[in-house]
Formats: C-alpha cells, sequence, structure tokens
C-alpha cells in the first residue's frame, strides 16, 4: 500500500508546555490518519483484529498518541479512522521503515477482508492546538 501525505503549511505549532501556557514548537506535530469502510455486519470482526494486536508502537520514538475511531453508518458500510499523532512528520517517517512497523503490519491483508477497499491514508502537520483554560 503505497503512502501519500498532504503537507499543509509547515511553520512552528504553537503548543501548550508542561505548565499549561501556549509556547511554540520548532517541529510541527503530524497526526497520522488511515479511513476504512468497513463491511457492514463486520464491525465487531474488525474491531477485534485493531483491539487484540500487537501495534508495536508504544514504545517508537516520537511517538504521542493512537486512537481508533468509529465513525457514521451508511447503508453498506461504517466509517472507522486509526489516528496516530506524533511529534513531527520526520518521527512518523522514521515508524513507516522501522522493524516495528513491518512487525504491527505483518498479517495485514491476511484473512478475510472486512472492508469495502483499501484503507485511505491522509497526513496532517498540526498548526494549532487549543486547550481548554487552565490546563
Amino acid at each position: 500500500m503505497p503512502i501519500s501525505w498532504l503537507r499543509l503549511v509547515g511553520y512552528d505549532a504553537p503548543h501548550p508546555s508542561a505548565d499549561g501556557s501556549q509556547g511554540r514548537r520548532f517541529s510541527a506535530m503530524f497526526i497520522a490518519m488511515n479511513r476504512f469502510k468497513v463491511r457492514s455486519g463486520e464491525e465487531s470482526a474488525f474491531e477485534a483484529r485493531w483491539l487484540e494486536r500487537d501495534s508495536q508502537i508504544r514504545a517508537v520514538p516520537g511517538f504521542i498518541e493512537f486512537h481508533l475511531l468509529k465513525g457514521p453508518a451508511a447503508e453498506d458500510q461504517i466509517l472507522y479512522a486509526s489516528h496516530t499523532v506524533w511529534r513531527s512528520y520526520a518521527d512518523f517517517e522514521a515508524w513507516t521503515r522501522s522493524e516495528a512497523f513491518r512487525a504491527a503490519h505483518r498479517d495485514a491483508g491476511q484473512g478475510r477482508s472486512l472492508t469495502i477497499s483499501h484503507p485511505e491514508f491522509e497526513g496532517f502537520e498540526v498548526l494549532q492546538i487549543v486547550t481548554p483554560q487552565g490546563e
């Protein structure tokens, strides 16, 4: 599966510092997202594949967090997205070339297809982070 990405404006993104005030980062954070169109009736199997797998990602340098999102349903599909937040695009790119990435994706595409098509990748540089006051 080829990885393409969308590069938005590349300037230093505001980022909350440890004391909660807004500061500047020298490299913008990066969000990598894959959208999956899961066949209706396959939601439980799709979720189990994700929830039971060893993602290998927790110890990867630059990794911040991961989200598995369940979106709206249509007549024949349910939209899901995997969403990872990285310290920088360079950290994300290093992950995609790592042994941990290969191990995490080793079984991708194995078994019966639960999706209508291949996942659709989207990548974004974070331009602004807004947090509640006092955090």
